[in-house]
Formats: C-alpha cells, structure tokens, sequence
C-alpha cells in the first residue's frame, strides 16, 4: 500500500504510524510512566478496564517488535545501517539520481538517530523522517555549490575546509527542523529536558557523516558514530554556543575543521 502512495505523502504516512507506535508504548500495562502513584485507589470497574487495555497495548506493541524482527529488510532494499555515508552518497550530482539520494538521506539519517539514543541511553523521543527529508530538500538547495565543490574531488586541506562548511549547514539545518524531539510527556507537570539530548545527537550525526564524506573510501563504519557521539560530548558547550550566534554556520566551520582534523 505505502508503495502505491506519493513520496512525500509515504513518508508522512509512516512517521504517524511511528508516533501512534509510540503512544501505545505509554500506555503498557508494564510501563512505569503509564501507572499513576493513585491507581490502586481507582473504583472498580475504571481499574479492571485500564488494566484490560494495557495488556491490550503490551500484546500489540510485542506483536509489532516481533514483526519488525523477522522482516527480511534486504527484500525491501533496505541494509542494517551501522554508520553514516559521505555526504556526496546522499547529493548526488546527476539529477536522475538525486531522489535515491535523498532517500538515502532521510532513511539514513532516521536510522542513525535511533542508533544514538540507543548509544546514549535515551527514551522518550519521537524522531521524523519527514524532517530529514526536508532538510536534505534545503541543503541540495541552499549549497548547491559547495556540494558540487565536494563532487569535483578536492583534496588536502581545502577539502577539509569544505566538508566541515557542509558539514556545519547540515548540522545548524537539522537544529532548525529537529527531527529528534521528545515525545509528549505521559504525565502531566513531567519536565522536558530533552533538547540538548536531541541537539547533541544531531550534531553527532553531523560530524559522523563529515567523517565518513573525509573516508575517500566511504566506508560506513560503526565506530564513526562513537566517535562522533564522544567528540560531541566534549565540545558540547561550545557547539551549543556556536548554535546560539548570529551565524551559526559560520561560527562552527573552523570547530567542526578542527574535530574533523583530529578525528579523521
């Protein structure tokens, strides 16, 4: 069915098919932030029928993850994503196959996201495919020229210089769309300290990919994700300052240099 749908209306479609995943998980009968502290005090039946429909919500979401198991995903053209591409993979030059690119791009990028919060331990958010897709849409737009600069083979420094530039509009357009944010919270007065979660995981993703376009080879490789995830950990208040300029893009180029010099 999602086959016979438009691109950008497929993508829509699966990303509230996420969200409507992600609300059935809050309400599991063993999920902690699907329990009220009063609930053993609520009069009978509103008990008996909450409980009913938490174990209704925790048999659907293990039938799904079992689903999501045996699928065979090489069926579907789609590979375990253990690292990022080089950026020139996701922007194509040839306009015949910019729309492969740029759906290289958003399932990715999607992939690399949850592989962060894994990495860092982190539930509770909702990640948009949509978003990525319309962040590769302004990207092949607004640096047309540096990506056709990345294509034509640039070398030695000035090749870090360049990929550090994209690398940094990737990362400040990611930041502006937030395709990782927290899912709404399950219980009312909870506190959303997950921004700086989510921008840290974007930045990550940014310099994994910066790595990986710097790799002539362009081998996707687990380890450029810890790597990115550590670097970022490091210099977290500094791109987060950058992020807060009057031009960020400009203010984490020579950072994003300096991390790709050191990490490459």
């Amino acid at each position: 069915m999602l086959r016979e749908l438009s691109e950008d209306v497929r993508i829509r479609v699966k990303d509230r098919l996420r969200d409507f995943r992600q609300v059935v998980r809050q309400h599991r009968h063993d999920s902690v932030s699907s329990r009220s502290a009063d609930e053993k005090d609520q009069p009978f039946p509103i008990r008996e029928i909450e409980g009913f429909l938490g174990h209704a919500a925790s048999a659907f979401d293990d039938v799904m993850s079992l689903a999501e198991h045996l699928a065979p995903r090489e069926s579907f053209g789609l590979r375990e994503v253990t690292g990022p591409r080089p950026l020139q993979a996701y922007f194509r030059a040839e306009k015949d196959a910019q729309v492969d690119g740029a759906r290289a791009f958003r399932r990715n990028l999607y992939r690399l996201a949850k592989l962060v919060l894994e990495k860092k331990q982190l539930s509770g958010f909702l990640i948009r495919e949509v978003d990525f897709a319309a962040v590769h849409a302004s990207l092949q737009k607004q640096n047309a020229a540096q990506i056709a600069d990345i294509h034509n083979g640039a070398a030695g420094d000035e090749r870090v210089a360049l990929v550090a530039a994209l690398t940094a509009s990737l990362f400040v357009e990611l930041a502006k769309r937030q395709p990782i944010h927290m899912a709404p919270p399950a219980e009312e007065n909870a506190i959303d300290i997950g921004a700086d979660a989510a921008t840290n995981a974007l930045a990550a993703i940014a310099i994994a990919c910066g790595l990986a376009t710097l790799d002539m080879e362009g081998a996707a490789d687990p380890e450029l994700m810890e790597i990115a995830v550590l670097a970022v950990d490091a210099r977290a208040d500094r791109i987060h300052a950058a992020l807060k300029s009057t031009d960020p893009a400009k203010m984490l180029t020579p950072l994003f240099a300096s991390l790709l010099t050191h990490l490459n």
